[in-house]
C-alpha cells in the first residue's frame, strides 16, 4: 500500500505542477503579503476621532488628558488650526473647551454626517472627564477584571492574517480537490485507476497529501513575510493540517456526485458560503448567533487567531485539534464510501 500511495502521490504532484497550481499558490501568497504589509492600514477607527482646542486657564484639560495617555497631536492652539484639521479628515470632530474646570463649557464641531449616538457619547465622555478633574467621581467604586491575560494590541492589518489563512489555506483545498477529480474524469484518469492495483484509500490520501503541501506552501510564505519567525509554528501547522484535511475530504466527498465542474460549482459555492459565515463573527465579534458558532469552521478561524495572537487560551487549541481529529475520522469514512461507490465503480 505504501508503495502504491507513494507512486500515486508523485503522479498527483506532477499533475499539480503541470497545471501550475504551485505557482498560483505562490502568487496568491505574495499578493496577500502585499495586501497585509502595504495596503490594509494598521489601525482603523470606525468612530470619529476628536481634535481638542483647550482655552481653559493653563490648559488644565489638555494636561489632564495627556497625563491619561492622549497623544499631544490631538490638541491644537487656535481655531484656525482646529478647522483646518477637521476639514482635512472627514472622520474627525472638533472640541473647544472654555471657562474654568469648575464651570467649563465645551463646543462640539461636527462634519454634519455624524450619528446622534456618536455625538452624545462624546458629550458624556467630556462631562465625565470634567467630573474626574473636579474630584466629584469616586474612582474606587469600580474595578476591571480580565478573563485572560492582557495581550498586546494587534494591528488591524495583522488581524486579517487568520482570515487569509482560513480562506486560502483551508477552504481553497475544497475547490482544488474538486478540480483535480474533474480533470481526471475528463482525461480518463479515473477509468485507468479503476483497473490499476490502487485502492480507494490510496486515492483519497494522495489527493489529501497534494492539497496539504499546497496549503502549507501558502501558509509558510504568508506567515514568514508578515509575522516573521516569532510564531508557534508547530501549533499553527498542526491546526492547518487538520483543518485542511477536513475541508479537502468534504470537497472530495461532494465532488464525486457530479459529472463536471460546471455542475459542481453552484453546490460548491453554497457549501463554501456556509463555511465562510464565521468570518462575519470574526469581523463583528458581537454577532455570533448559534447557527454560526455551530459551523465546524467557526472554532478553526478563532483557533488560528489564538495561535497567532495568544491570549492564554492554550486549552482551546488542544480541544480544537482533538475535535478536528474526530471530525476527520468521521468524514474520512464518509468520503471512502462516497469515492468507492461513485468513483471507483461507475463507468463514466
Amino acid at each position: 500500500m505504501i508503495k502504491r500511495l507513494t507512486n500515486l502521490f508523485q503522479q498527483d504532484l506532477k499533475v499539480a505542477v503541470r497545471n501550475y497550481f504551485h505557482l498560483v499558490i505562490i502568487i496568491l501568497a505574495l499578493l496577500m503579503v502585499v495586501v497585509v504589509n502595504f495596503i490594509i492600514p494598521a489601525e482603523v477607527k470606525l468612530t470619529p476621532g476628536e481634535i481638542f482646542l483647550d482655552n481653559t486657564p493653563g490648559k488644565q484639560v489638555q494636561k489632564y488628558l495627556m497625563s491619561e495617555g492622549l497623544d499631544k497631536n490631538r490638541f491644537v492652539n487656535n481655531r484656525e488650526e482646529l478647522f483646518k484639521r477637521i476639514e482635512a479628515d472627514s472622520n474627525t470632530l472638533g472640541v473647544i473647551l472654555e471657562g474654568t474646570v469648575d464651570n467649563a463649557t465645551f463646543t462640539v464641531i461636527g462634519q454634519g454626517h455624524e450619528s446622534r449616538e456618536s455625538v452624545n457619547l462624546l458629550k458624556a465622555a467630556l462631562a465625565s472627564i470634567l467630573d474626574h478633574m473636579k474630584g466629584t467621581v469616586d474612582r474606587t467604586n469600580h474595578r476591571v477584571e480580565r478573563l485572560h491575560p492582557q495581550s498586546k494590541k494587534v494591528p488591524f492589518n495583522k488581524q486579517m492574517i487568520p482570515i487569509f489563512i482560513f480562506t486560502e489555506v483551508i477552504m481553497l483545498g475544497f475547490l482544488l480537490v474538486a478540480v483535480m477529480v474533474f480533470q481526471e474524469k475528463k482525461e480518463g484518469g479515473v477509468r485507468a485507476y479503476r483497473v490499476s492495483p490502487g485502492g480507494t484509500l490510496e486515492y483519497i490520501l494522495s489527493k489529501v497529501g497534494t492539497n496539504l503541501l499546497l496549503a502549507l506552501l501558502f501558509a509558510v510564505i504568508l506567515i514568514v513575510l508578515t509575522l516573521g519567525l516569532e510564531v508557534n509554528f508547530i501549533s499553527l501547522l498542526i491546526t492547518i493540517i487538520l483543518a485542511n484535511i477536513f475541508m479537502t475530504l468534504i470537497g472530495l466527498t461532494i465532488s464525486v456526485f457530479f459529472k463536471n465542474l460546471e455542475e459542481f460549482i453552484f453546490v460548491g459555492i453554497l457549501f463554501l458560503s456556509i463555511f465562510a459565515l464565521p468570518m462575519v463573527s470574526y469581523l463583528t465579534p458581537s454577532f455570533a448567533p448559534p447557527f454560526i458558532t455551530w459551523i465546524p469552521s467557526y472554532p478553526v478561524l478563532f483557533g488560528l487567531r489564538e495561535i497567532l495572537f495568544p491570549t492564554g487560551r492554550a486549552g482551546f487549541i488542544s480541544s480544537l485539534n482533538w475535535m478536528l481529529v474526530v471530525e476527520n475520522l468521521i468524514v474520512l469514512a464518509i468520503s471512502y464510501l462516497a469515492v468507492h461507490r461513485k468513483l471507483m465503480r461507475e463507468d463514466k
